[in-house]
């Protein structure tokens, strides 16, 4: 028998078994499944086609991480395990066969049958994309390389890593269990290169790291637009090859391993198996000098109870002295520890305070995806565990009911993940101690989320996984069913299967805030979960009535011979979680349900375009404007309730009388509208009320132009039980932050629209542009906060609980105590702003403490600065503090003064990151500063910088309001963002500021590749944040680099004093980005207009590259030459480029070498040259002995290769 002889035999017996066609079904099925409905919506989208080649590349990936590592596992590890398990290795070993011959026909036998086994892959993603009923709109013309290319380039590579690691494993260990483990090891790598993510100098280490090539095919078509996603095939980038050449390597050698220390004979070594006799010996001899022990036999109760808890400790050990279980333990801990210890990952590279949820962030992989996959294999394992090693004969004739092996093997496995839980917070603590976080620590947090959390979560799984292996058994299958269970959860919802009651498991406690815990969240969350233990336990239950015990393992005769199980304990037990069971789940849908009404996705698309279907017609009738707003807010925040009257003055602001006035109040269950009441007579059509919450009220006399007419109105919001998705996160215990999109608004609302041009389609709608074009008149007169209102009197009183302060915008006139409305002691604020402002508005309401200063700078006008924050969070105070009065200074040097006397920045929960600029107040999230870890050696300061450009948000935003068109975030998040930078700029040197623009071009271009429509020039931007956050930011800071700052300013100032709202308010005209563009223009030289179109009016790329450089000594100077590609181009909307001449000036710099510490590189050279060929030769002398130099080095400039700009010289 030789090598080609084992193979064809392999060959044969896994073409003549049921599972190779299961398998590749499987496959086939899931991959034509994910093309032919709805599920490659998360891949696809808009203008990415769903046979797009990226798309396509991305699935494949996928589905090989997903299930073809388990068939690969299944595959190659049994292919060389079998003989062993089968017992009939000693046997097959007598043969002469050589080794190599063995491993040889084993290996490729199996590898044959694996390769054709995925190749079900590409073919069920050709048939669904051929399916009769796939929309011919979402698909490009067919491409057979689109679909075999990555079979070839990646799949196949894959397989011939992971197959090869798996048959060495398996030759090695001769286990299928450290196969399986293995599979774990693969997803350790693949997790922790996606650690590596965040930080933007280790993405080369993270698309080595990855074993699966994905991360490598990420980074290489990282900054990919539409049509190159589209439409090219993937590129056997450097990246992409060097990971492949790595992981073939490494699968080399373990084939070399294989055959080096594969043995036939058995796997004790000689000095073990010396070991294990002497041990033996020693045993029996001290067994023969002991006296025998008294034997008394008990068969009752206290027996059966006896033996759980010693048979729970038993099976503890068992699991937490296996080897595959200690090393994945091991390793999700270290990646823990990793993790932690690095602390990176934030928005643009920031870092946190070791607080107690960080914590648990940080080792969520752990406790989740690791733990549960152990919970997987140990299941299977601890149920086989007296069949693997022969002895179940012997054990299942033992006289004690079935529920006691089965109980203890649930409770000891429990037990082992109990000890590993509590081991994890033990390492978070000294996390956090190590950090110098110890005061942080929180152990109410880690019980809650650990123990109440993740622990109870691995318990129910637990009893599901030990029914399904009970009833299938076969392990394996079991092991599959149970991932193929997991993958099913996460299909449901684009089923339109959602509701808690049927997604097993499905209760979160979801996100923990300092200030709220969590909150509201954990009623739902212990209701759903003892609903689901509950149905857990019932599994439990079949379980012990079906559990195989003998030699009878057929379903059919467990069923007949379970009767005799269901004992009155395990009756009484299972009516008792019936019962449970039962009322659990009413109470659940009594909440979500009866209190609540429940609509999954897809009815709530429909929703929304009913009222576009039905409500459009009334989109462009001439409404009112609210010119005067004074509403009285009682917050009950303990029920999450509020109550609020009010009054506003309504004036029709156009030419034309006004007969029926339209009315939008919020559209939700918990808003209960008790009052709407005009001051003039009038008819009141209530046909759209219980359906869309839109009054109209038609006048006895219509509203003529320059009238007004008072609406008094008295809403109550009511919070009813929970709903079944997520939780109101605005009005909370401690906390609450909410604006006036409760309270009623004047006309149609296009914010009820449906967006997403697919799901339009789906529900019967035509696609539309996301905002109006800039010379859309009716655009040009509606702000970009709403077309209601343009400037408004604002006052507002509001009530809380004795201990919280409440806060909106204006100036305290007044605080009180007194009894409320619920006949508890209240208190009272009220505010009242002294000039005109947007119709944008906030309530906050917390326990809070106050920082206070009074701050005139160089203005000389003082203005009160006030910070109020959580208790305990004020490890970045001075740092937010310091931002306010720098932003005061340099926007009131060049923008113009500040409008407000009083600045206030007010916490609110971490439910939601971002922060948002009212007129003299700035809610913050309690993520976006408060608890950020700020080095100041190299960190970028980010509360600094939200703080600088929320406060920018007073100028551009409140004293320029935008038109509500195309471009209008440019002039507020993009000049904000702009100005923040300069504001940065003040207090940090270039070096530094290269940091921050390097983030701002990777989220610009990395926002190019997730576009899904088309991407628009800046100043025709369509609320993409990529686009006027990130690219906004470069290109203005650019130009002021072009220009000079002075220039620049003047122009920000010529455009706020043209377009600032009292200038607005005489003519009803909003300025777009086209009124910001002619400032711009009028400072800019003639040279350079062409630049400035360039940038804000197309989408201009560059490709600038530092080919070669060198330096030679003269004297003690030093002439360093570079040798520079250059290139410019103009893409459109898709991405499709077309050459443009180069004719600018860049910068040229040349780097000192790195100090010792965390300094930033100094500069040694830096001016520009003007660069007008594709290949350029520029000598450069410095004074000092360089280490790098390149152009653009701190990327000013759009360049999608930005780390071939500097190159590194040898002298």
């Amino acid at each position: 028998m030789n090598w080609l002889s084992i193979l064809r035999f392999e060959f044969t017996y896994r073409r003549n078994r049921p599972a190779t066609y299961l398998f590749f079904a499987l496959l086939l099925g899931v991959s034509f499944a994910t093309v032919a409905t709805d599920l490659i919506q998360g891949l696809s989208g808009g203008a990415i086609k769903d046979n797009a080649t990226m798309v396509v590349a991305r699935i494949s990936l996928v589905l090989f991480m997903l299930m073809g590592v388990l068939i690969s596992s299944a595959i190659m590890g049994v292919s060389v395990v079998r003989d062993f398990e089968c017992r009939i290795d000693a046997l097959f070993f007598t043969k002469p066969i050589r080794r190599w011959e063995f491993l040889t026909g084993r290996y490729l036998g199996a590898m044959l049958v694996l390769l054709v086994t995925l190749a079900a892959i590409p073919l069920g993603l050709m048939l669904g994309e051929v399916a009769p009923w796939r929309n011919a709109d979402r698909l490009l013309p067919f491409k057979a390389a689109t679909y075999w290319q990555p079979y070839w380039m990646i799949i196949v590579p894959n397989a011939l890593i992971v197959g090869s690691i798996f048959f060495t494993v398996g030759a090695l260990s001769r286990k299928m269990l450290v196969v399986f483990t293995q599979g774990m090891v693969f997803l350790m790598l693949y997790l922790l290169s996606g650690t590596l993510l965040s930080q933007m100098d280790r993405r080369e280490t993270a698309a080595l790291l990855d074993p699966f090539g994905l991360r490598a095919v990420g980074y290489s078509t990282q900054y990919w637009s539409i049509s190159q996603q589209n439409n090219q095939l993937l590129p056997l980038s450097d990246m992409l090859l060097w990971n492949r050449l790595l992981w073939v390597g490494i699968a080399g050698l373990a084939l070399l391993a294989t055959y080096r220390f594969f043995s036939y004979q058995p796997t004790n070594g000689l000095l073990k198996r010396k070991k294990e006799t002497q041990k033996r010996a020693d045993l029996n001899a001290s067994a023969l000098r002991r006296p025998l022990a008294q034997v008394r036999r008990s068969f009752g109760q206290g027996a059966w109870f006896s033996n759980l808890g010693h048979l729970t400790l038993f099976y503890a050990k068992v699991v937490m002295k296996d080897l595959p279980f200690l090393a994945l333990c091991i390793g999700g801990l270290g990646m823990f520890l990793f993790s932690a210890l690095d602390n990176a990952g934030g928005w643009y590279g920031s870092r946190t305070l070791p607080t107690t949820y960080v914590m648990l962030s940080k080792m969520g992989l752990f406790t989740g995806l690791f733990l549960f996959i152990l919970m997987i294999l140990y299941v299977g394992d601890l149920i086989w565990k007296e069949r693997d090693v022969r002895i179940n004969l012997i054990s299942d004739a033992l006289p004690v009911p079935n529920w006691v092996p089965l109980l203890s093997k649930y409770l000891g496995l429990g037990l082992a993940f109990f000890l590993m839980i509590t081991l994890a917070v033990g390492l978070g603590m000294l996390m956090q101690v190590i950090r110098g976080g110890g005061a942080l620590i929180d152990l109410s947090v880690y019980a809650k989320s650990l123990y109440g959390g993740s622990l109870l979560s691995l318990l129910t799984f637990m009893l599901l996984g030990f029914f399904i292996h009970t009833l299938v058994n076969n392990k394996f299958a079991g092991h599959a069913l149970l991932v193929l269970f997991f993958v099913a959860l996460g299909v449901l919802s684009y089923l339109g299967i959602e509701h808690r009651l049927l997604l097993f498991d499905s209760a979160s406690l979801g996100t923990y805030s300092d200030m709220n815990g969590y909150g509201h969240q954990v009623a739902p969350f212990a209701w759903t979960t003892l609903y689901w233990s509950a149905f857990g336990a019932l599994l439990f239950a079949g379980a012990v009535v079906l559990s195989v015990r003998g030699s009878e393992e057929l379903l059919k005769l467990r069923l007949l011979m379970g009767r005799h199980q269901l004992t009155r304990p395990v009756l009484t037990v299972g009516l008792m979680m019936l019962v449970v069971f039962i009322s659990s789940g009413s109470y659940v849908y009594y909440n979500t349900n009866v209190l609540n009404e429940y609509k999954n996705s897809k009815a709530a698309e429909a929703e929304l375009s009913r009222y576009e279907k039905t409500l459009k017609k009334f989109a462009d009738l001439p409404q009112p404007r609210l010119t005067r707003v004074t509403i009285n807010v009682d917050l009950f925040p303990e029920t999450r309730d509020f109550a609020a009257t009010g009054w506003y003055i309504l004036k029709n602001k156009t030419a034309r009388p006004i007969p029926e006035i339209h009315l939008q109040t919020y559209d939700a269950d918990e808003m209960q509208v008790k009052q709407l009441r005009l001051s003039v007579p009038n008819r009141v059509d209530d046909r759209y009320v219980a359906d869309f919450a839109y009054h109209i009220y038609h006048l006895d006399r219509s509203l003529q132009p320059g009238d007004s007419v008072r609406l008094d109105f008295d809403v109550l919001y009511r919070t009813r039980g929970f709903k079944n998705g997520r939780a109101n996160i605005d009005i909370v215990q401690n906390g609450t932050f909410f604006t006036n999109d409760y309270f009623p608004s004047i006309g149609y609302n296009e914010r009820y629209e449906l967006k997403d041009d697919d799901k339009r389609k789906d529900n019967g709608l035509k696609p539309t542009e996301r905002m109006r074009a800039q010379n859309d008149p009716t655009g040009r007169r509606q702000s970009v906060f709403g077309d209601d209102a343009d400037q408004i009197r604002f006052a507002m009183t509001i009530s809380t609980t004795p201990e919280q302060t409440a806060i909106a915008p204006g100036y305290l006139r007044k605080e009180w105590t007194k009894t409320g409305p619920d006949g508890k002691p209240r208190r009272y604020f009220n505010y009242q702003m002294d000039s005109s402002i947007a119709n944008f508005y906030s309530i906050v309401s917390a326990h809070y403490l106050v920082k206070k200063e009074q701050y005139a700078g160089s203005s000389g006008k003082p203005v009160s600065l006030e910070i109020y924050y959580h208790p305990g969070h004020t490890h970045n105070l001075d740092r937010m503090m310091r931002a306010l009065k720098a932003s005061l200074d340099y926007y009131q040097a060049n923008y113009g003064p500040f409008q407000h006397r009083q600045l206030r920045i007010m916490e609110f929960p971490r439910y939601r990151g971002y922060a948002q600029s009212f007129a003299n107040t700035i809610p913050f999230g309690e993520d976006m500063g408060f608890v950020a870890d700020i080095d100041d050696t190299k960190d970028i300061d980010m509360p600094f910088f939200v703080t600088a450009h929320e406060t920018a948000h007073q100028w551009w935003g409140h004293q320029v309001t935008e038109a509500n068109v195309k471009g209008s975030a440019m002039l507020s998040e993009s000049l904000a963002e702009y100005s923040a930078l300069m504001v940065m700029k003040q207090h940090y040197p270039n070096e530094r500021m290269q940091a921050f623009l390097g983030y701002e071009l990777d989220y610009y271009l990395r926002g190019r590749q997730a576009e899904t429509r088309k991407e628009q020039p800046l100043s025709q931007c369509e609320n993409q944040s990529y686009i006027h956050y990130n690219k906004g930011a470069l290109v203005l800071y650019a130009l002021q680099d072009q220009l000079g700052e002075g220039p620049i300013n003047q122009a920000l100032q010529n455009y706020r004093n043209r377009w600032n709202t009292a200038r607005v308010a005489k003519t009803g005209i909003y300025p777009t980005a086209a009124d910001l563009t002619a400032e711009l223009r009028a400072v800019t030289p003639d040279s350079l207009r062409g630049l400035l179109d360039d940038w804000v009016n197309a989408i201009t790329l560059y490709e600038l590259k530092t080919d070669q450089v060198a330096a030679k000594p003269v004297g003690k100077s030093y002439d360093v030459t570079l040798t520079v590609d250059a290139q410019k181009v103009r893409a459109d909307s898709l991405g499709n480029e077309t050459p443009r001449p180069l004719n600018e000036w860049i910068w040229v710099g040349v780097y000192a070498p790195k100090a010792k510490g965390n300094q930033p590189e100094k500069l040694l050279y830096y001016q520009r040259h003007h660069i007008m060929k594709s290949r350029q030769t520029i000598t450069v002398r410095v004074d000092q002995k360089p280490e790098r130099a390149g152009i653009d080095p701190l990327n000013l400039l759009i360049d999608r290769h930005p780390k071939d700009n500097i190159k590194s010289l040898d002298l």
